[in-house]
């Protein structure tokens, strides 16, 4: 069975950080960010990608084929929403910004109520801590 991933960055207090952040931009540029998931990918999912068509396809493929999901905007979210409504996420990677935002648009709350394992940390050199949870068989 294939496995679905999430890609996001929050602020310590679990906003989606702003477009011009610095520690942002890096997320979304840098070899060690949002690039590395992206090439990792089987198939980025779009967006207004059909939840439905997911289900089929993830019970088909084999457990070598990711499906990523980048959440970063408010569009993200969207598609977190429908991700979380069929349970099909498997695995969350959270980068952690060394920031406060004080308000903005809340990242996982859209999440269902799981249990998630933590499977890796990374701390790099800017401050940015990436967490990788894993969905718990428990």
């Amino acid at each position: 069975m294939a496995k679905v991933q999430i890609i996001t960055a929050m602020t310590l207090d679990g906003f989606l950080p702003g477009e011009d952040e610095e520690l942002f931009k890096w997320v979304k540029t840098d070899k060690r960010g949002f690039p590395f998931w992206h090439g990792r990918s089987t198939f980025m999912l779009p967006i207004s990608y059909p939840m439905l068509d997911l289900i089929c396809e993830k019970d088909e493929k084999d457990a070598s084929c990711i499906y990523t999901a980048e959440v970063s905007d408010t569009k993200g979210l969207e598609l977190l929403h429908g991700l979380s409504i069929y349970h099909l996420i498997d695995e969350i990677i959270i980068y952690i910004l060394p920031l406060t935002a004080g308000k903005g648009t809340d990242c996982l709350h859209r999440l269902p109520v799981n249990r998630w394992k933590l499977y890796q940390t990374v701390a790099f050199k800017n401050g940015i801590v990436r967490l990788i949870y894993r969905k718990s068989s428990r």
